[in-house]
């Protein structure tokens, strides 16, 4: 399924129904050999990831963009609620943006919605945008294997 995207006034949200469980998507995030499978861009040829998940744990992953090279994203997280909430400041070299990520449980599915906000300018916001939604592209794929399993 596709996301619903929604950019405007420097923020971003993202929609997205899973075919899988809630407690399996938020392993996802929670995991970092997992997330490493599925975070970047679709150019992303690989993902290098340190994780403390707890309230005041921090995060960062490198990624190396085809064409692009290395980037990194860090970030600490604010609040753990599992399986249903994850929200954490994102460290984006000049800016930082508070992330929230909800996990809303429908059965055998389940609604993730992702807000982001404080983007610096409205292209970085698109930007991010774009590489967010490729990135659950991938996680639809690998949750799709999962739930076959």
């Amino acid at each position: 399924m596709k996301s619903e995207v929604i950019v405007g006034d420097n923020r971003l949200q993202i929609t997205r129904i899973f075919q899988a469980p809630r407690h399996l998507v938020f392993a996802f995030w929670k995991q970092v050999d997992q997330l490493q499978q599925w975070w970047g861009c679709k150019d992303t040829t690989r993902v290098e990831c340190a994780m403390d998940f707890r309230v005041g744990g921090s995060f960062t992953c490198v990624m190396q963009i085809r064409g692009a090279g290395e980037f990194l994203y860090k970030g600490i997280y604010d609040e753990i609620i599992e399986p249903e909430k994850i929200a954490y400041h994102a460290d984006f070299g000049p800016t930082t943006t508070r992330v929230v990520v909800e996990f809303v449980d429908q059965g055998a599915q389940t609604k993730m919605v992702l807000t982001q906000v404080g983007f610096p300018a409205q292209n970085i916001c698109e930007t991010v945008s774009k590489g967010t939604n490729e990135s659950f592209d991938k996680l639809d794929t690998l949750l799709a294997n999962q739930v076959l399993v």
